[in-house]
């Protein structure tokens, strides 16, 4: 299972970077997040969670889409944190909003400070996934912890 941490840790990694270069996360970083997540459930063996994480990660897929058709939210932004949803459970659902919610609010407020001393910037935009990236990958740390210590 750590191996499974350690892939999701570089998924989310690489999006970061794209994120933060291009404001724009390919496709297949969700699909491949998608694929160790079925990995992960498949070697817990526990079909209830597994189906709860399906379940967290449609409803959330169903309003980052609707954010998404708004234009408050990137299309990648909504695949990724749909595809970290379902590799991190039903359970680690909220704190995951509640740690993606806080760190896109400093990430958001660095964004405008910085646009404040530039002059003539475009409207800048902001690399979402970095929030989604750097939550996901503090929950995945908390939740292999156990493995550092045995």
């Amino acid at each position: 299972m750590f191996l499974v941490g350690v892939a999701a840790t570089i998924v989310f990694a690489i999006a970061c970077y794209q994120d933060i270069r291009h404001r724009s996360i390919p496709n297949t970083l969700p699909a491949v997040l998608a694929g160790v997540a079925v990995v992960k459930w498949a070697a817990i063996g526990e079909w209830g969670p597994a189906l709860w994480a399906l379940a967290a990660a449609a409803i959330v897929l169903l309003v980052t889409g609707f954010m998404f058709y708004q234009g408050w939210l990137g299309g990648g932004d909504v695949k990724l944190l749909t595809a970290a949803v379902l590799l991190l459970g039903a359970p680690d659902t909220p704190a995951l909003l509640l740690g993606m919610a806080l760190i896109g609010g400093v990430l958001s407020l660095a964004m405008l400070l910085w646009r404040a001393t530039q002059a003539g910037m475009p409207k800048p935009t902001v690399p979402y996934g970095v929030a989604i990236a750097v939550a996901s990958i503090a929950i995945l740390a908390l939740e292999w912890r156990g493995v550092w210590i045995i």
